[in-house]
């Protein structure tokens, strides 16, 4: 039940129908005890976004597509890893002073945990906020990265940022790919008939991680799984990076194996 001593929290993007973050973080601020509230505020204009965390304010705020790079020089300070992967997931309102950070890297690298990224060659599609997060969680495992993207400037400066190459779809083999991850929005929730990249380049014995997690198995995932990849879904990263975004406002440890299972179930049936 909200009071005058509730403490607001926010998700902000453009659009936000897809996001499912106050599923995510409502339930768990009821299993914690705490006395908050997690509403979405969707608008084109991030600097009228920040100027709205500001004034009411708002204590923790979600960042998602398109504000994860704009939002940065409106902050007051930035994580040191978040200022290395150039995007912002998570700003915290401490006494005024708006931080940022990310925590996708933390998602990326839960859901990768049992992948073999050293001297692995990882298809990276996307190049927006998330994909540098990605980048920056398979390079830091010594992976070998290829990127993809339909903005070519794009994806250069990700090369430029965390080495690899920058490679065309007619360019690429299935035999030459081990590790795919699509951190794009395609294949998101309503429009789920769309995949990525072409079917061709899929194969047994790949692992295929699509950080979309709306619907939980893209059509991506199932084509994967159809010929005989392994797939990870975009929901472990999901439920990982926002129980990282309490930890970091609320100072607490709190990401157990258990409670990241509760999350995952509790999204699942809003999904």
């Amino acid at each position: 039940m909200k009071t005058q001593a509730t403490q607001l929290n926010a998700v902000i993007g453009y659009p936000l129908s897809h996001s499912r973050s106050p599923m995510l973080h409502n339930p768990v601020y009821k299993r914690l005890k705490i006395d908050a509230i997690l509403v979405p505020f969707s608008h084109r204009d991030v600097r009228a976004l920040v100027a709205a965390i500001r004034a009411l304010p708002i204590h923790l705020t979600a960042v998602t597509m398109p504000h994860k790079q704009t939002i940065m020089p409106l902050l007051d300070a930035i994580d040191p890893d978040a200022k290395k992967v150039g995007a912002v997931n998570t700003v915290v309102n401490r006494q005024g002073k708006l931080i940022g950070y990310n925590t996708d890297i933390d998602g990326i690298r839960y859901a990768l945990r049992d992948t073999k990224l050293r001297n692995r060659t990882v298809l990276l599609i996307g190049a927006g906020g998330a994909a540098n997060a990605a980048a920056s969680a398979v390079r830091k495992a010594g992976g070998k990265l290829l990127y993809m993207n339909r903005t070519a400037k794009k994806a250069q400066a990700l090369r430029k940022r965390f080495g690899g190459e920058v490679c065309s779809e007619q360019a690429l083999n299935a035999e030459a790919i081990d590790v795919i991850i699509n951190a794009t929005p395609l294949g998101m929730h309503p429009d789920e008939k769309r995949i990525p990249i072409p079917e061709r380049l899929l194969r047994k014995g790949q692992t295929v991680f699509d950080l979309v997690y709306n619907p939980p198995q893209t059509k991506l995932l199932v084509l994967a799984k159809r010929r005989g990849a392994r797939t990870v879904s975009g929901l472990d990263m999901f439920a990982v990076q926002g129980l990282r975004q309490i930890e970091l406002w609320t100072g607490k440890k709190i990401i157990t194996t258990k409670l990241v299972e509760t999350v995952k179930r509790n999204l699942l049936k809003s999904l």
